[in-house]
């Protein structure tokens, strides 16, 4: 098994939260139990915890989680979620053109839990070996 990467956080409302994750973002639901919901979201595990007492809001913006993922995937997303309410920092492309050209968008999940998803035009001129097949 190729190791998988997890995240935990609270949440206000676990079936919002789930039905956010899956709507929004295309996560596929694993586990739930009354506490808590796993959620697999761009190959990582993240745990939704039901736990409204512990939520931040609002949510610091130098505390979020994302990913990068392929252009085209980005895209959907963008298309998805472009004009949502919940934006943070609506879809963009920055240095058009150059080798670091990049997809971005923020948002936050109704308990205001930022995600930013991020793509790179020619992401091995950015992420070097991170940016190789598996």
């Amino acid at each position: 098994m190729r190791p998988i990467f997890h995240l935990s956080f609270p949440v206000r409302d676990l079936a919002e939260a789930i039905a956010f994750y899956q709507d929004e973002l295309g996560a596929e639901i694993g586990r739930r139990e009354p506490a808590f919901a796993d959620a697999l979201l761009f190959g990582a595990q993240v745990t939704l915890q039901n736990d409204p007492e512990n939520v931040l809001n609002p949510m610091p913006r130098t505390r979020h989680f994302g990913a990068t993922i392929p252009w085209s995937q980005w895209e959907a997303i963008a298309e998805r979620v472009g004009k949502a309410a919940n934006l943070v920092e609506p879809p963009c492309v920055s240095y058009a053109g150059t080798p670091a050209e990049q997809a971005k968008l923020m948002l936050k999940d109704p308990s205001g839990n930022l995600i930013g998803v991020k793509a790179y035009r020619q992401p091995e001129n950015v992420l070097g070996m991170l940016a190789r097949p598996q």
